[in-house]
């Protein structure tokens, strides 16, 4: 359900056992395994190897070193392990050891952007990004050489020389390159462009690639009167956290569909059944082929029988935006808060959602509709989808959107509230979505997105100690363009600096 428009690979390998006294300490395993040219199959439970092929981890941590360089060190975050490598970090979301030293679970999400320009990145590997980035763009036409096959084999080399051909008819020829924040702004004839992240293989070849318009405003109220101006339902709400009057309010009350934004109210209710005592973050939950969803994430492709922690899950669910771990959660807490927590009545989890937006469901698609707000027969409704066929991924390519009836809808003024709740957990913090966390001192940040419908709400603290929320919500029943309003909202949270 987010889209960003090229998506950087994220990391997971997870399997489990029960971990007892331990020959070595965590962080001794960590180091060895993170800092090894070759690791080694018997630094790896049986049980974990019966789960996850040593091949299969081989070529991931193959892979790791790749996208990410050289391992540097072990650090922390928040009271978890954070592996720093040359070009950026992994979070260590899970990491248990058996009585023998070998590892019985492993899980890991990419680190905040922060960490690595701060801690990582190193003034040689910098200096080689920043010649690509410059070669790449002063090309003409594309080099699609400089991208590597897999990426080819998402974006053909007939659409990326179409879509950089665009990018030069309408900015017109490019002028030079700064370093901003912890990607690039590039400068053409009649425009700037920001290109937030790229990353690279073994081999230099590009694997990953974000380029976002530039949008500055003057004022709030500059601000407003664009999103204002974009055709559809829009919301937008700036606020001072704990102050009753809004910095910009446009539509902040208004119910609109906000996609995976609404797993904040998951995370939440979450947070509390710990902080109650009814669960602990270490707790696991088993994987069935029952609570597969579709992507966004990876855990849909995960064996049946994994077991996950919670903290794990929420990682997944909050900064990869993953399905299946979102489902496994709110399967977890229950409904029932989750749904007060977000205002709705009888809400769908992401499963249920792509199964009623599936061609082959239609006649539960009408049911759905029909049901309007009783409760009763929409559970019974979704009772049904959670076992019907799920559609191809390919449905969501098509243009077409039942965003008005199959979603979540909140006010932007609710999900400023459901972040504020959850802003000071990690697991909000290591995707900072549109913000550049060198402007401010935090960045919490959740989003959404499917045809028709996109959200971003972000808390940041400001290196002056203000505390603010920035929601903003576009619903319109046809594609959107999601770069022009990622780059709108990227101007709000420039002003707010």
């Amino acid at each position: 359900m987010n889209r960003p428009f090229l998506t950087l690979t994220s990391i997971a390998l997870v399997a489990s056992a029960s971990a007892q006294a331990q020959t070595v300490t965590q962080a001794e395993a960590l180091t060895r395994l993170l800092s090894a040219p070759e690791i080694k199959a018997e630094w790896f439970s049986p049980d974990f190897l019966a789960q996850v092929p040593f091949e299969t981890i081989a070529a991931q941590f193959r892979g790791i070193t790749g996208m990410y360089g050289n391992f540097v060190r072990l650090d922390t975050l928040q009271d978890r392990p954070l592996a720093v490598y040359e070009r950026g970090t992994l979070v260590i979301t899970a990491a248990a050891l058996d009585d023998q030293g070998r590892l019985t679970t492993f899980g890991a999400v990419p680190g905040p952007a922060s960490a690595a320009a701060d801690q990582a990145a190193t003034q040689a590997a910098r200096a080689q990004a920043t010649a690509l980035v410059e070669k790449l763009f002063r090309s003409d036409p594309i080099d699609t050489a400089l991208f590597s096959p897999e990426f080819l084999a998402q974006v053909s080399a007939e659409k990326l020389t179409e879509q950089f051909a665009e990018i030069r008819a309408e900015n017109g020829a490019f002028q030079s390159i700064e370093e901003a924040g912890n990607g690039w702004r590039l400068t053409f004839e009649k425009g700037q462009l920001n290109v937030q992240a790229i990353t690279v293989d073994a081999q230099g070849l590009i694997t990953g690639l974000q380029l976002q318009p530039v949008v500055t405003y003057g004022t709030l109220d500059e601000a407003r009167a664009a999103f204002a101006a974009l055709p559809g339902q829009v919301s937008l709400l700036v606020q001072e956290v704990g102050q009753p009057q809004p910095l910009a309010d446009l539509n902040s009350r208004k119910l609109l569909a906000i996609g995976s934004a609404f797993k904040l109210a998951i995370l939440g209710e979450l947070q509390a059944q710990v902080t109650r005592g009814e669960r602990k973050w270490t707790d696991e939950v088993t994987l069935t082929d029952a609570d597969k969803s579709l992507p966004s994430g990876t855990l849909q492709d995960a064996p049946a029988g994994s077991r996950y922690t919670l903290r794990d899950l929420a990682a997944r669910m909050i900064s990869q935006s993953d399905n299946t771990a979102t489902d496994l959660l709110l399967k977890t807490v229950g409904r029932a808060g989750v749904e007060a927590r977000l205002g709705q009545t009888a809400m769908p989890d992401t499963r249920e959602f792509f199964a009623l937006k599936n061609p082959a469901n239609i006649e539960l698609l009408r049911a759905y509709r029909d049901a309007g707000l009783d409760r009763d027969a929409r559970r019974e409704v979704l009772e049904q989808a959670a076992t019907a066929p799920l559609p191809n991924v390919g449905v969501f390519t098509q243009g077409k959107t039942t965003a008005q009836d199959v979603e979540w809808f909140v006010s932007a003024q609710r999900l400023c509230r459901l972040m504020a709740d959850v802003a000071a957990l990690p697991e909000t913090q290591l995707n900072p979505g549109a913000a550049d966390p060198s402007d401010f001192k935090n960045v919490s940040f959740k989003g959404g997105s499917e045809i028709g419908v996109i959200n971003l709400t972000t808390q940041v603290t400001t290196k002056a100690g203000k505390t603010l929320c920035v929601s903003a919500t576009w619903n319109r029943p046809e594609p959107l363009n999601e770069q022009q309003f990622v780059a709108m909202y990227g101007g709000v949270l420039k002003l707010l600096r």
